[in-house]
């Protein structure tokens, strides 16, 4: 059996950890974009199926329904960053911000 060597040169490792980065973005939107059954949404964000049906029925999350329910993942995601309150902090943060974008102090 012959012996092969290859030699691994900084450009060619440069182009091999891009091309590698580049599939791992690629897959990450992949997932991003996959549609969830009601059991999978349940799983991912920790809520029984019965409190899904009851968002679903008053319309207050994402949802799509060709015969039977699915969510996008994506949707989700921001739904769940939607719903962030905001900390004393932050408020007060946002009110510097204001007062002194408008040369109130």
């Amino acid at each position: 059996m012959k012996k092969v060597t290859y030699e691994i040169t900084e450009e060619n490792a440069i182009i091999f950890i891009k091309s590698l980065l580049s599939l791992i973005e690629e897959e990450k939107n992949q997932e991003k974009e996959k549609f969830l059954t009601i059991e999978e949404l349940s799983e991912l964000i920790g809520y029984k199926k019965t409190s899904i049906y009851g968002l679903v029925q008053k319309n207050k999350i994402p949802y799509h329904k060709k015969g039977k329910l699915f969510f996008l993942k994506s949707e989700i995601i921001t739904w769940l960053k939607e719903g962030k309150k905001s900390s004393p902090s932050d408020i007060q943060k946002k009110a510097e911000e204001y007062l002194f974008k408008n040369s109130i102090i």
